[in-house]
């Protein structure tokens, strides 16, 4: 569905709110924040091919959001989103790496092995030792803005069976400015129902083997 045939959508199924409560214009703004809101709820828009960040010797953070276009996220289920010389480090926390070893900071360069996030941006466990190696990040992205008679979520056409959401969340937001309470209330409860359902989906792409290892030298078992 186009901008559009969302809007005449949201006509048919919600007669009573004509054109003179709510504009045009006034559903395309707010369309647009709905288009921000469904993909970052769902983290739907994704950086198939990964992001390679060039390194220099004695890195040890990145500004995640000059290296990456849209950047929202790191993609880091059901595994790392992070690969230094093609090799997966491992997600951790700057207070873990102070419990493991309060002077990590002040350790010397090497091979990252780990990598925590605090807000725009990356942070390896230890400098880099060289330049020889990039980075790889794979990220969940924002969406361009929605202001124009194309598809939203980028147009991307794997999502086009959550295009209605869209519709729903006319309804939402017209109901809100002009309903009764109890009308509030279910379109609500139905926006809601549809982003659960997107989520469901839209995460069972990301499903994949998970190893989980047992606390002694007992060979790891796979599961589905």
């Amino acid at each position: 569905m186009i901008r559009s045939e969302v809007l005449a959508a949201f006509r048919v199924e919600a007669p009573e709110i004509t054109d003179r409560v709510v504009t045009d214009a006034q559903a395309y703004v707010w369309l647009e924040q709905g288009n921000l809101e469904f993909c970052t709820e769902t983290r739907c828009i994704v950086d198939q091919d990964g992001t390679t960040i060039s390194t220099t010797e004695d890195d040890i953070y990145y500004d995640l959001t000059t290296e990456i276009t849209s950047f929202m996220d790191i993609d880091d289920y059901p595994g790392s989103g992070i690969l230094y010389n093609d090799k997966k480090l491992e997600k951790t926390t700057m207070a873990k790496l102070d419990s493991e070893d309060p002077t990590w900071r002040d350790g010397a360069s090497g091979t990252p092995t780990k990598w925590y996030r605090r807000g725009k941006y990356l942070y390896l466990d230890r400098k880099i030792d060289s330049n020889e190696y990039d980075l790889k990040v794979y990220s969940v992205l924002l969406p361009t803005a929605w202001t124009s008679d194309v598809a939203p979520y980028n147009a991307l056409s794997y999502l086009e069976p959550y295009h209605y959401a869209m519709v729903l969340y006319l309804i939402k937001r017209a109901k809100a400015k002009v309903g009764k309470p109890e009308d509030v209330l279910k379109a609500q409860a139905e926006y809601t129902a549809f982003i659960k359902w997107a989520k469901s989906q839209l995460g069972g792409n990301k499903l994949a083997e998970i190893m989980f290892k047992k606390p002694s030298s007992l060979t790891p078992t796979r599961y589905k």
